[in-house]
């Protein structure tokens, strides 16, 4: 069977291959690359064959020693070598395997021709899986022995508790006496005379108890006081907005003119994209532009147009040969009369003349028609489609002067996730319009992100004051706002049966010393003002009473001293106080309640702390 020599079949079997496989000449231009090498390294088909290979890889930094094995065998002109080597590609550290082969191909007319081949191949992923298994015999073999280990000192350890669980049972016994003996005694002294036959328990004070022991009694003068109440959270900040710059047309990138993390400043250069095709476009947009300017001002003055001229002269033609063949069939019916022609000839003049009737009955009509063509709805059509083809045409010179795209903003360029196909934007590659390029960052203004639950997330409103510090800036403290509260729960805290809402805390704008101090990632404290009254009623917790019919106070008068009650709206609490919305003022003097054994046995019943709704 004689072998096929096809170079297509060839071709399909290079670009088939999942290793990367190029040829270069002895002059050290690449002479075949298929796709698996250009997939690797990231480059175009298009622009790798007939290029130096020295100049394909002298922009990536820490592939000297990969390049240095291919043009070693280029010169030494070995072969069957397998080398393995480490680059870097998209950061990433990966290991080649590089296996190089040199050819040299006879002709009888021709010198000889020498290339090297280099068939190279990713093992990133088994030497990691080589290594990996190396750690997991070694961690294997140090957790038996320490299972080994364990298991003894478990043996040793069960023998230990076994007889500590005989000594426990022994005091358990001796414990469960002890306590049913207290539980016997206490019993006893609550079963006394004096609780069984005593007054009902009350939850008001007797106010003869407090005039009659002035000691058990303490005073105090209401006043007014300013009254935050606050939550505080954990977040971290972030930059105060984000602009996302996408493509404004359909084009190739022409030039890259900032790199991630770069600062930049309102009005600069950051990408350029290719404008020939737009040009082309444009071009043809105007050419259609005047076309259809020129059909409107045709229609707009019909009357003066070139198919009206055409159509009245025919009309006028068609005229004058009826007037013709009327005339000459008056002359032939009199020379019939007298004898000169015969009958078929005034037969015929005749016919001329209905044909002639016919000719002019067509002329009429083609005129009325194309009067119609320049009436009120032709014209409206026409100056629609002028309107049509200038908005194209503006539309085109506006994309035109968007081929260079400026910075919005000033701040830091973000990196963002790659193009179709992984593509990073670089020149050359291809964009879609709308398609994200790059997002700016501004740093001037900073906010903290933080989340709060479901129970204090309804205290939160926008527009409410803040304070910001934090870990990573000691002695800074920023004011801010709330500006965003979500109405929706984070899907990850819903997993975790703790639904969370994020929260964004804008801070105000800071001095450059400030600023500079500050991180985006830093964690942050967030305190939220979420309560603020500059002229509230706080007394202390232990000076209300609290009763079936609600909290209540004791007034002293001042004229007479005498103790009355007071029923009072009480709002939030701190740890040691609590606000009187309703039921007092500023000024009056209240009553302090002192613990003491009077007045727990006649049952007043101070108000504990707690935060209330």
């Amino acid at each position: 069977m004689k072998p096929n020599h096809d170079p297509k079949l060839y071709q399909t079997l290079l670009e088939n291959l999942s290793d990367g496989v190029i040829v270069i000449g002895s002059d050290g231009h690449v002479q075949i690359a298929n796709s698996a090498f250009c997939q690797m390294f990231e480059f175009d088909p298009e622009e790798v064959e007939g290029s130096l290979f020295g100049e394909l890889f002298i922009m990536f930094e820490g592939f000297d020693e990969f390049v240095e094995i291919i043009l070693k065998a280029v010169t030494d002109r070995h072969s069957g070598e397998r080398q393995v080597t480490s680059v870097r590609i998209r950061e990433e550290p990966r290991l080649l395997s590089v296996t190089t082969s040199y050819l040299s191909t006879t002709h009888p007319e021709e010198a000889e021709q020498t290339a090297v081949v280099a068939v190279i191949s990713d093992i990133t992923e088994i030497q990691e899986l080589r290594e990996t298994e190396l750690r997991m015999a070694k961690v294997t073999e140090k957790q038996r022995d320490e299972l080994q280990v364990a298991y003894r000192d478990l043996e040793n350890r069960n023998a230990e508790l076994s007889q500590i669980g005989k000594k426990i049972q022994t005091t358990r016994n001796a414990a469960t006496i002890a306590v049913l003996t207290l539980f016997l005694v206490l019993g006893i002294w609550h079963l006394q005379p004096v609780g069984l036959s005593g007054p009902d328990a009350s939850s008001e004070p007797p106010l003869d108890l407090l005039a009659d022991d002035p000691g058990t009694m303490q005073t105090m003068v209401v006043e007014t006081r300013d009254f935050d109440s606050t939550i505080t959270l954990r977040g971290h900040l972030v930059p105060g907005r984000i602009v996302e710059i996408i493509s404004p047309i359909e084009s190739h990138v022409s030039s890259v003119h900032v790199v991630p993390g770069q600062r930049v400043t309102e009005g600069d250069r950051l990408v350029g994209l290719d404008a020939s095709q737009l040009a082309a476009e444009y071009r043809q947009t105007q050419v259609d532009y005047i076309k259809a300017r020129d059909r409107l001002a045709e229609v707009e003055d019909w009357a003066n147009s070139a198919e009206m001229a055409r159509a009245r002269r025919a009309l006028r033609r068609a005229k004058m040969g009826l007037d013709d063949s009327q005339q000459n069939l008056k002359r032939t019916a009199f020379l019939l009369e007298q004898g000169i022609v015969p009958a078929s000839e005034h037969e015929e003049a005749q016919r001329q003349l209905q044909n002639r009737k016919l000719d002019f009955e067509e002329a009429e009509r083609e005129l009325e028609s194309v009067k119609l063509q320049g009436g009120a709805e032709e014209q409206r059509v026409v100056k629609l489609e002028a309107e049509n083809a200038e908005s194209r045409l503006r539309a085109h010179e506006k994309k035109l002067g968007q081929t260079e795209i400026l910075a919005p903003i000033s701040g830091a360029v973000m990196p963002v996730a790659s193009g179709p196909g992984g593509k990073p934007l670089v020149r050359g590659r291809s964009v879609a319009q709308g398609e994200l390029l790059l997002s700016i960052a501004d740093f001037e203004r900073l906010s903290v992100v933080t989340s709060i639950d479901e129970v204090d997330v309804r205290k939160i409103q926008i527009g409410q004051k803040a304070r910001i510090t934090g870990p990573g800036f000691p002695g800074l403290q920023a004011e801010g706002s709330v500006t965003f509260v979500s109405s929706q729960a984070d899907r990850g805290s819903r997993q975790r049966n703790t639904p969370q809402f994020e929260i964004t805390v804008a801070l105000d704008r800071l001095d450059a010393e400030a600023l500079s101090r500050l991180r985006v990632g830093m964690s942050a404290h967030v305190t939220i003002v979420v309560y603020s009254q500059p002229q509230a009623l706080l007394i202390p917790l232990h000076a209300v009473v609290q009763s079936a019919d609600g909290a209540r106070v004791h007034i002293v008068d001042p004229k007479t001293q005498a103790i009355e009650q007071r029923t009072v709206t009480l709002g939030l609490t701190t740890l040691d106080s609590v606000e009187v919305m309703e039921g007092l003022a500023a000024g009056e003097t209240i009553v302090l309640f002192v613990s003491s054994p009077e007045t727990r046995h006649q049952g007043v019943v101070p108000m504990h702390g707690g935060l209330l709704p």
